[in-house]
């Protein structure tokens, strides 16, 4: 686990594997994360920086989170739960509905329920990578479930993503100006809250270490 400064704020990626956390990370911060096409290239927590305005922050490309049940996770996911848990961050969430990472939409779906229920206390902001290939890309059908039996939401989030979801594409550059404007003003808040938060923050941390 990298140090973390505790009164910088923090960006943290996260999502499914290979759904283009590393990608993100490398057009937003000082960060160069491995980029490959297979799963769990992030192998621990990596750590960059952005300066913007003067201002620095701290951004964390974390390994991918599989759909299966926290007991059930490897020793790298847990690190992604582990920096979720103690650090005092805010979530870039990165989804992929083409599925070219390999997760099936609606895993990806149960896997971000699952951790926005869990970690919905954090400032968040969606973003949907990769949506260059979204016109041609076929998202597979939902397992065990005709389209008359899907839930509306899940319909929704395999056309649009979650609500408010930045459209991004680091190949096309499509988006990466709002992304960048979104979280510069998502990580102020964050100074802000680390500010009001006081010292409890350094206690979790601590905890980490």
């Amino acid at each position: 686990m990298p140090v973390v400064d505790p009164h910088i704020p923090t960006l943290c990626l996260v999502g499914s594997p290979n759904v283009g956390k590393s990608s993100l990370v490398r057009i937003l911060s000082t960060g160069k994360p491995e980029v490959c096409s297979y799963p769990f290239t992030t192998r621990g927590i990596l750590m960059g920086h952005i300066v913007s305005n003067h201002e620095r922050f701290q951004v964390t490309d974390t390994p991918g989170l599989l759909t299966r049940h926290d007991d059930d996770r490897n020793n790298i996911e847990r690190l992604t739960l582990a920096v979720l848990s103690y650090m005092p961050i805010a979530v870039l969430y990165v989804h992929d509905l083409s599925e070219d990472c390999g997760t099936k939409v609606a895993d990806q779906y149960i896997t971000y329920k699952h951790i926005k229920e869990r970690f919905g206390d954090r400032l968040w902001i969606d973003v949907v990578s990769k949506c260059d290939l979204l016109d041609r890309a076929t998202p597979s059908r939902f397992d065990d479930a005709a389209d008359d039996g899907v839930d509306d939401e899940l319909r929704r989030y395999r056309e649009f993503g979650p609500e408010d979801a930045i459209r991004v594409s680091v190949q096309s550059q499509i988006g990466t100006r709002e992304l960048k404007q979104r979280v510069h003003h998502l990580l102020t808040s964050q100074r802000a809250r680390i500010k009001a938060d006081g010292g409890d923050n350094e206690e979790a941390v601590g905890e980490v270490r």
